[in-house]
């Protein structure tokens, strides 16, 4: 007959974190498997525990070469007792047993980096948990059960099947049920939350290792001791939270104080570069006014410069025409004086024009 290891509570890391006599540490199990040959029976009825300590004793099922382990759910293996489940050769449940399985959680405290890291280091735990699940899901993509893990997923038995499981029937008696004493559920379906009123079976008949009798004196003890040290513990964090609080409030403040000697420096800087703007506007429109003037000179200029080139050209043509003795000088002279009569350009050009036609002599 196999040899059986029960874990009927919840699972932590080591004997030293152990609250309750139900608590499994997987120190425990581990040293208990290095011992064993042969095959192997892993009863679980547990809601879970440390993700740590769960690895370990999922791992360490895994490792086992000596042997077959099946894995049993007796009641239910919730949350990292479903990853121990699915880390036996063989999966089996029995009758009316469930599996849940969701992400996992912790409680965290710190800055936004620390909170960062902290959601980082979860999501490396998931994907260390999905490896678990596929094994039992061939047919499942991480995705798929990632969806599962996100809605914290109760599945029974009968619909095991149904989401990928590859689970076996559990053939032995039926009398261990749901033992979870310290969380709550609040998705899990009416027939997971019945377990949670059940009372605990006594101990199978077969051949199982158990821990030794506990001390009660000493245990009590030292979970005195614990408290007084959670106590103190909680104390300092307490105290650190309210020290960072307050550092956080004066660097706050002085950053307001900063900001605001920022902005008025800031409206400073705006009202001198405005002034500036206004001063170059009106620059500006002293340049235009002065361009404009210059240009209306120069095409004075140019007209007075053109009106002496006409000039030149007439006289020119006069000397010409008076040497061929083709004007007189009197006509000439009433040419000239009509030039020097004329206002405009216009007038100018129109005499030129009478002029190369003979119109005036």
């Amino acid at each position: 007959m196999a040899k059986q290891f029960n874990i009927f509570g919840d699972i932590v890391a080591n004997e030293s974190e152990r609250w309750f006599e139900s608590d499994v540490p997987s120190s425990t199990f581990v040293g208990w498997l290095a011992k064993q040959e042969g095959d192997i029976a892993v009863n679980i009825n547990s809601n879970g525990g440390d993700v740590a300590g769960g690895l370990a004793i999922a791992n360490a099922i895994k490792g086992y070469q000596k042997g077959e382990i099946t894995c049993n759910v007796l009641g239910v293996a919730a949350s990292m007792a479903s990853v121990i489940a699915c880390a036996g050769k063989r999966l089996c449940m029995g009758q009316g047993a469930f599996l849940m399985v969701h992400n996992p959680w912790t409680v965290t405290m710190g800055n936004a980096e620390d909170l960062r890291k902290d959601a980082e280091t979860l999501d490396k735990m998931r994907d260390s948990i999905l490896g678990f699940y596929q094994g039992k899901c061939p047919g499942k993509t991480a995705e798929d059960l990632k969806a599962l893990m996100d809605a914290e997923t109760w599945i029974s038995r009968e619909a095991a099947p149904d989401y990928g499981f590859d689970v076996g029937d559990y053939a032995g008696e039926m009398k261990a049920v749901a033992s979870l004493t310290r969380r709550a559920f609040d998705s899990a379906p009416a027939a997971a939350r019945e377990f949670l009123s059940a009372a605990k079976p006594p101990a199978p008949k077969e051949e199982v290792d158990t821990p030794p009798a506990e001390n009660w004196e000493a245990r009590f003890k030292g979970l005195s001791a614990k408290f007084n040290d959670l106590q103190k513990r909680s104390a300092e964090s307490l105290n650190a939270v309210e020290a960072q609080h307050a550092a956080a409030l004066s660097a706050r403040d002085a950053e307001i104080t900063d900001l605001k000697s920022q902005l008025e420096k800031s409206a400073k800087d705006l009202a001198d570069a405005t002034a500036k703007v206004s001063e170059l506007s009106a620059r500006l429109e002293e340049s235009t006014n002065a361009l404009q003037a210059a240009n209306a000179d120069l095409a004075a200029t140019r007209d007075s410069l053109q009106n002496a080139v006409d000039k030149a050209e007439e006289l020119e043509k006069t000397r010409d025409m008076l040497t061929a003795g083709v004007l007189t000088p009197a006509p000439e002279a009433a040419y000239a004086e009509k030039m020097k009569a004329a206002k405009t350009p216009e007038e100018r050009e129109a005499l030129r024009a009478q002029k190369r036609a003979g119109k005036i002599k």
